[in-house]
Protein backbone atom coordinates (compact mmCIF):
# COMPACT_ATOMS: atom_id res chain seq x y z
CA UNK A 1 0.00 0.00 0.00
CA UNK A 2 1.27 3.58 -1.01
CA UNK A 3 1.80 5.92 2.35
CA UNK A 4 -1.18 7.73 3.46
CA UNK A 5 -0.68 11.46 2.44
CA UNK A 6 1.32 13.05 5.18
CA UNK A 7 -1.34 16.33 6.73
CA UNK A 8 -0.29 19.84 6.30
CA UNK A 9 2.41 21.18 3.73
CA UNK A 10 4.45 18.50 2.12
CA UNK A 11 7.51 16.60 4.18
CA UNK A 12 11.05 16.22 2.52
CA UNK A 13 13.86 14.83 3.52
CA UNK A 14 17.20 16.43 3.01
CA UNK A 15 20.48 13.88 3.45
CA UNK A 16 23.88 15.94 3.23
CA UNK A 17 26.70 13.51 3.34
CA UNK A 18 30.30 14.37 3.95
CA UNK A 19 31.29 14.66 0.60
CA UNK A 20 29.04 18.08 0.61
CA UNK A 21 29.97 19.22 4.24
CA UNK A 22 33.77 19.30 3.81
CA UNK A 23 34.11 22.09 6.06
CA UNK A 24 31.54 24.33 8.68
CA UNK A 25 31.62 26.92 5.39
CA UNK A 26 30.02 24.31 3.05
CA UNK A 27 26.84 24.44 5.52
CA UNK A 28 25.99 27.76 4.21
CA UNK A 29 25.41 26.36 1.01
CA UNK A 30 23.28 23.62 2.65
CA UNK A 31 20.99 26.27 4.36
CA UNK A 32 20.12 27.88 1.40
CA UNK A 33 19.02 24.88 -0.08
CA UNK A 34 16.77 24.56 3.13
CA UNK A 35 15.58 28.43 2.81
CA UNK A 36 13.79 27.55 -1.03
CA UNK A 37 12.14 24.23 -0.08
CA UNK A 38 10.23 26.52 3.18
CA UNK A 39 9.81 29.22 0.24
CA UNK A 40 8.23 26.78 -1.95
CA UNK A 41 5.72 25.71 0.66
CA UNK A 42 7.80 22.48 2.07
CA UNK A 43 8.67 21.11 5.17
CA UNK A 44 12.55 20.09 5.53
CA UNK A 45 13.60 17.64 7.42
CA UNK A 46 17.41 17.71 7.36
CA UNK A 47 19.62 14.50 8.39
CA UNK A 48 23.86 15.31 8.34
CA UNK A 49 26.74 13.27 7.93
CA UNK A 50 30.36 14.01 10.04
CA UNK A 51 32.29 16.80 7.70
CA UNK A 52 35.01 14.57 5.20
CA UNK A 53 37.18 12.98 6.42
CA UNK A 54 36.19 13.19 10.21
CA UNK A 55 34.98 9.45 10.43
CA UNK A 56 37.90 8.19 8.90
CA UNK A 57 39.97 10.26 11.74
CA UNK A 58 37.88 8.92 14.74
CA UNK A 59 38.91 5.95 13.67
CA UNK A 60 42.63 6.11 12.99
CA UNK A 61 42.49 7.92 16.78
CA UNK A 62 40.91 4.22 18.12
CA UNK A 63 43.29 2.23 15.81
CA UNK A 64 46.03 3.82 18.26
CA UNK A 65 44.69 3.54 21.13
CA UNK A 66 44.20 -0.21 20.53
CA UNK A 67 46.65 -3.06 20.93
CA UNK A 68 45.96 -4.91 17.60
CA UNK A 69 45.29 -1.48 15.73
CA UNK A 70 41.34 -1.88 16.12
CA UNK A 71 41.37 -5.05 13.75
CA UNK A 72 39.14 -6.77 16.35
CA UNK A 73 36.39 -4.15 15.53
CA UNK A 74 36.44 -4.11 11.92
CA UNK A 75 33.34 -5.69 10.35
CA UNK A 76 29.84 -5.15 11.47
CA UNK A 77 27.45 -5.85 13.98
CA UNK A 78 29.26 -6.67 17.23
CA UNK A 79 27.32 -8.07 20.51
CA UNK A 80 26.23 -5.39 23.28
CA UNK A 81 28.63 -6.72 25.52
CA UNK A 82 31.36 -5.41 23.68
CA UNK A 83 33.16 -2.54 25.82
CA UNK A 84 35.66 -1.38 22.82
CA UNK A 85 32.26 -1.21 20.21
CA UNK A 86 30.49 0.35 23.27
CA UNK A 87 33.27 3.35 23.12
CA UNK A 88 33.93 3.60 19.02
CA UNK A 89 29.89 3.73 18.82
CA UNK A 90 30.31 6.80 21.18
CA UNK A 91 33.10 8.49 20.01
CA UNK A 92 32.02 7.92 15.95
CA UNK A 93 28.80 9.41 16.37
CA UNK A 94 30.14 12.59 17.71
CA UNK A 95 30.90 13.52 14.02
CA UNK A 96 27.44 13.51 13.61
CA UNK A 97 26.17 15.40 16.62
CA UNK A 98 28.58 18.06 15.84
CA UNK A 99 27.21 17.91 12.17
CA UNK A 100 23.70 18.54 12.92
CA UNK A 101 24.65 21.06 15.81
CA UNK A 102 26.56 23.36 13.45
CA UNK A 103 24.20 23.11 10.79
CA UNK A 104 21.14 24.08 13.38
CA UNK A 105 23.00 27.52 14.34
CA UNK A 106 23.43 28.13 10.49
CA UNK A 107 19.34 27.76 9.57
CA UNK A 108 19.18 30.04 12.91
CA UNK A 109 21.74 32.55 11.67
CA UNK A 110 19.49 32.52 8.78
CA UNK A 111 16.41 33.13 10.31
CA UNK A 112 14.79 29.66 10.41
CA UNK A 113 13.65 28.42 13.21
CA UNK A 114 15.59 24.61 14.08
CA UNK A 115 16.58 22.36 16.39
CA UNK A 116 19.02 19.81 16.19
CA UNK A 117 18.18 15.83 17.57
CA UNK A 118 20.24 12.77 18.31
CA UNK A 119 19.44 9.49 16.65
CA UNK A 120 18.31 8.62 19.91
CA UNK A 121 15.82 12.16 19.93
CA UNK A 122 14.77 11.53 16.67
CA UNK A 123 13.07 7.95 17.55
CA UNK A 124 15.39 5.73 15.33
CA UNK A 125 15.28 2.40 17.66
CA UNK A 126 18.02 -0.27 16.54
CA UNK A 127 19.17 -3.88 17.37
CA UNK A 128 21.46 -4.16 20.77
CA UNK A 129 24.59 -4.26 18.83
CA UNK A 130 27.19 -1.66 17.58
CA UNK A 131 29.22 -0.76 14.81
CA UNK A 132 26.44 -1.61 12.20
CA UNK A 133 23.50 -2.08 14.23
CA UNK A 134 20.14 -2.99 11.97
CA UNK A 135 17.40 -0.70 12.54
CA UNK A 136 14.39 -1.98 14.13
CA UNK A 137 11.35 0.80 14.68
CA UNK A 138 11.54 4.52 13.92
CA UNK A 139 9.25 6.70 16.91
CA UNK A 140 8.88 10.00 15.23
CA UNK A 141 7.16 11.55 17.22
CA UNK A 142 9.48 14.04 18.29
CA UNK A 143 10.03 15.59 14.61
CA UNK A 144 6.61 15.48 13.99
CA UNK A 145 6.04 18.16 17.22
CA UNK A 146 8.99 20.10 15.49
CA UNK A 147 7.36 20.12 12.16
CA UNK A 148 4.07 21.66 13.97
CA UNK A 149 6.12 24.24 15.77
CA UNK A 150 7.93 25.78 12.40
CA UNK A 151 10.68 24.72 13.59
CA UNK A 152 13.15 22.20 10.74
CA UNK A 153 14.70 19.35 13.33
CA UNK A 154 18.22 18.89 12.21
CA UNK A 155 19.46 15.11 12.72
CA UNK A 156 22.38 13.22 13.28
CA UNK A 157 22.59 10.37 11.24
CA UNK A 158 24.34 7.40 11.46
CA UNK A 159 23.27 6.44 14.42
CA UNK A 160 20.24 5.39 16.99
CA UNK A 161 19.43 3.99 20.44
CA UNK A 162 19.31 0.28 20.52
CA UNK A 163 17.08 -1.88 22.54
CA UNK A 164 19.88 -2.00 25.44
CA UNK A 165 19.22 1.52 25.73
CA UNK A 166 23.06 2.29 24.31
CA UNK A 167 24.02 4.60 21.37
CA UNK A 168 24.71 2.57 18.64
CA UNK A 169 25.96 3.21 14.99
CA UNK A 170 24.66 1.78 11.43
CA UNK A 171 27.36 0.70 9.58
CA UNK A 172 29.16 3.01 6.56
CA UNK A 173 26.88 5.04 4.37
CA UNK A 174 24.48 4.74 7.46
CA UNK A 175 23.41 8.16 7.25
CA UNK A 176 21.17 7.24 4.10
CA UNK A 177 19.68 4.97 6.24
CA UNK A 178 19.00 7.35 8.84
CA UNK A 179 17.41 9.74 6.14
CA UNK A 180 15.33 6.95 4.32
CA UNK A 181 13.69 5.70 7.87
CA UNK A 182 12.55 8.98 8.53
CA UNK A 183 11.18 10.23 5.53
CA UNK A 184 9.26 6.73 5.58
CA UNK A 185 8.29 7.12 8.82
CA UNK A 186 6.72 11.23 8.37
CA UNK A 187 5.11 10.08 4.75
CA UNK A 188 7.36 12.36 3.24
CA UNK A 189 6.77 14.06 -0.30
CA UNK A 190 10.39 12.66 -0.73
CA UNK A 191 13.69 11.78 0.34
CA UNK A 192 16.59 13.74 -1.25
CA UNK A 193 20.37 12.63 -1.23
CA UNK A 194 23.05 15.47 -1.54
CA UNK A 195 26.20 14.25 -3.27
CA UNK A 196 28.85 15.68 -4.40
CA UNK A 197 28.53 14.46 -7.83
CA UNK A 198 24.88 14.98 -8.10
CA UNK A 199 22.72 12.14 -9.49
CA UNK A 200 23.58 8.50 -10.44
CA UNK A 201 25.63 7.74 -13.31
CA UNK A 202 25.48 4.10 -15.01
CA UNK A 203 29.07 3.40 -14.30
CA UNK A 204 32.06 4.69 -11.71
CA UNK A 205 33.72 7.74 -14.37
CA UNK A 206 36.79 7.10 -12.76
CA UNK A 207 36.95 3.65 -14.66
CA UNK A 208 34.54 4.80 -17.13
CA UNK A 209 34.48 8.59 -18.58
CA UNK A 210 32.34 8.10 -20.87
CA UNK A 211 29.58 6.74 -18.64
CA UNK A 212 26.27 9.25 -18.29
CA UNK A 213 24.06 10.36 -15.88
CA UNK A 214 21.07 8.67 -15.46
CA UNK A 215 17.67 10.71 -15.39
CA UNK A 216 15.69 7.71 -13.52
CA UNK A 217 16.54 4.18 -12.19
CA UNK A 218 14.81 1.46 -10.85
CA UNK A 219 14.88 1.33 -6.90
CA UNK A 220 15.70 -3.03 -7.70
CA UNK A 221 18.71 -1.97 -10.12
CA UNK A 222 20.56 0.76 -7.66
CA UNK A 223 20.00 -1.55 -4.81
CA UNK A 224 21.56 -4.59 -6.60
CA UNK A 225 24.36 -2.20 -7.71
CA UNK A 226 25.24 -0.79 -4.70
CA UNK A 227 24.97 -4.50 -3.16
CA UNK A 228 27.47 -5.68 -5.68
CA UNK A 229 29.98 -2.76 -4.95
CA UNK A 230 29.04 0.36 -6.31
CA UNK A 231 29.25 3.12 -3.19
CA UNK A 232 26.38 4.92 -4.76
CA UNK A 233 23.25 4.90 -2.02
CA UNK A 234 23.24 2.24 1.17
CA UNK A 235 21.79 -0.59 -0.09
CA UNK A 236 19.75 -1.15 2.75
CA UNK A 237 18.63 2.24 2.80
CA UNK A 238 17.31 1.86 -1.27
CA UNK A 239 15.38 -1.51 -0.19
CA UNK A 240 14.11 0.73 2.63
CA UNK A 241 12.58 2.91 0.22
CA UNK A 242 11.09 0.65 -2.09
CA UNK A 243 9.76 -1.29 0.11
CA UNK A 244 7.44 1.87 1.66
CA UNK A 245 7.10 3.00 -1.79
CA UNK A 246 9.24 6.50 -0.89
CA UNK A 247 10.39 8.49 -3.82
CA UNK A 248 14.16 8.70 -3.61
CA UNK A 249 16.04 11.68 -5.40
CA UNK A 250 20.41 11.72 -6.02
CA UNK A 251 21.05 15.01 -6.35
CA UNK A 252 24.20 17.83 -6.26
CA UNK A 253 23.66 21.23 -4.01
CA UNK A 254 23.09 23.42 -7.23
CA UNK A 255 19.43 22.74 -8.21
CA UNK A 256 20.36 23.50 -12.44
CA UNK A 257 22.72 19.71 -12.16
CA UNK A 258 21.36 16.62 -13.31
CA UNK A 259 19.52 14.72 -10.97
CA UNK A 260 18.21 10.93 -10.79
CA UNK A 261 14.85 10.03 -9.51
CA UNK A 262 15.02 6.11 -7.45
CA UNK A 263 11.47 4.84 -9.09
CA UNK A 264 10.02 2.71 -6.29
CA UNK A 265 7.24 1.41 -8.07
CA UNK A 266 8.23 -1.11 -11.11
CA UNK A 267 8.35 0.45 -14.71
CA UNK A 268 5.14 -0.97 -17.25
CA UNK A 269 5.91 -4.21 -18.75
CA UNK A 270 7.69 -3.76 -21.87
CA UNK A 271 9.44 -0.27 -20.85
CA UNK A 272 13.34 -1.25 -21.51
CA UNK A 273 15.00 0.61 -18.85
CA UNK A 274 18.90 0.76 -18.52
CA UNK A 275 22.06 -1.04 -18.01
CA UNK A 276 24.34 -0.29 -14.75
CA UNK A 277 27.93 -1.36 -14.39
CA UNK A 278 29.01 -2.00 -10.81
CA UNK A 279 32.92 -3.04 -9.61
CA UNK A 280 34.06 -4.59 -6.44
CA UNK A 281 37.00 -5.20 -6.08
CA UNK A 282 38.99 -7.99 -4.36
CA UNK A 283 42.77 -8.43 -3.14
CA UNK A 284 43.73 -10.04 -6.85
CA UNK A 285 40.49 -9.88 -8.80
CA UNK A 286 37.70 -7.55 -9.79
CA UNK A 287 34.01 -8.66 -10.05
CA UNK A 288 32.47 -6.25 -12.87
CA UNK A 289 28.67 -6.62 -12.73
CA UNK A 290 26.03 -5.70 -15.13
CA UNK A 291 22.45 -5.36 -14.32
CA UNK A 292 19.70 -4.46 -16.35
CA UNK A 293 16.09 -5.46 -17.21
CA UNK A 294 16.21 -8.92 -17.74
CA UNK A 295 14.93 -8.92 -21.40
CA UNK A 296 18.18 -6.79 -22.49
CA UNK A 297 21.33 -8.50 -21.25
CA UNK A 298 23.61 -10.67 -22.73
CA UNK A 299 23.76 -14.31 -21.55
CA UNK A 300 28.03 -13.88 -21.06
CA UNK A 301 30.33 -10.44 -20.73
CA UNK A 302 32.45 -10.14 -23.47
CA UNK A 303 35.09 -10.32 -21.78
CA UNK A 304 38.21 -13.12 -21.21
CA UNK A 305 37.27 -13.93 -17.51
CA UNK A 306 38.48 -15.88 -14.06
CA UNK A 307 35.00 -17.21 -13.60
CA UNK A 308 31.43 -15.59 -14.65
CA UNK A 309 28.03 -16.15 -14.19
CA UNK A 310 24.30 -14.45 -13.82
CA UNK A 311 21.78 -14.56 -11.55
CA UNK A 312 17.74 -13.59 -12.02
CA UNK A 313 15.76 -11.37 -9.35
CA UNK A 314 12.14 -9.57 -9.90
CA UNK A 315 12.67 -8.84 -13.07
CA UNK A 316 16.11 -7.71 -12.94
CA UNK A 317 19.39 -9.53 -14.17
CA UNK A 318 23.16 -9.83 -12.94
CA UNK A 319 25.86 -10.98 -15.63
CA UNK A 320 29.15 -11.23 -13.52
CA UNK A 321 32.60 -11.93 -14.60
CA UNK A 322 35.78 -12.04 -12.37
CA UNK A 323 39.13 -10.04 -14.04
CA UNK A 324 42.66 -9.76 -12.57
CA UNK A 325 42.59 -6.23 -10.70
CA UNK A 326 45.42 -4.95 -12.69
CA UNK A 327 42.87 -4.75 -16.24
CA UNK A 328 39.78 -3.64 -13.72
CA UNK A 329 39.70 -0.26 -16.16
CA UNK A 330 39.92 -2.10 -19.59
CA UNK A 331 37.32 -4.28 -18.77
CA UNK A 332 35.03 -1.64 -17.06
CA UNK A 333 35.40 0.09 -20.42
CA UNK A 334 35.10 -2.54 -22.99
CA UNK A 335 31.90 -3.73 -21.17
CA UNK A 336 30.45 -0.18 -21.47
CA UNK A 337 31.22 0.52 -25.13
CA UNK A 338 29.85 -3.39 -25.92
CA UNK A 339 26.95 -2.90 -24.57
CA UNK A 340 25.59 0.26 -22.73
CA UNK A 341 26.96 3.08 -25.41
CA UNK A 342 23.51 2.81 -27.58
CA UNK A 343 20.88 4.71 -25.76
CA UNK A 344 17.78 2.18 -25.17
Amino acid sequence: MPPRPQAGPPVVVDKFGGSVLRRPQDIAEAVEVVATQREAGLRPVVVVSAFEGVTDAILSAAAVLLPDGGAALRGERHGAESALARETDRALATGEALSAALFALGLQARGIPARSFSGAEAGIRTAAAHLGAEVRRVYARSLRRALEEGRVPVVAGFQGIGSHGELTTLGRGGTDLSAVVLAVALRADRCELFKDVGGVMEADPQLVPAARFLPVVDALQLELLAELGAEVVHPVAVRRARRGRLKLVVRALDGRAPQTTIRAVRAPVGEEGVLMLAVDRKERVARISLIGPAARMPELLPLPAHGEGSFDEGGMRVVWAEVPIARVGEAARAVHAALMERRP
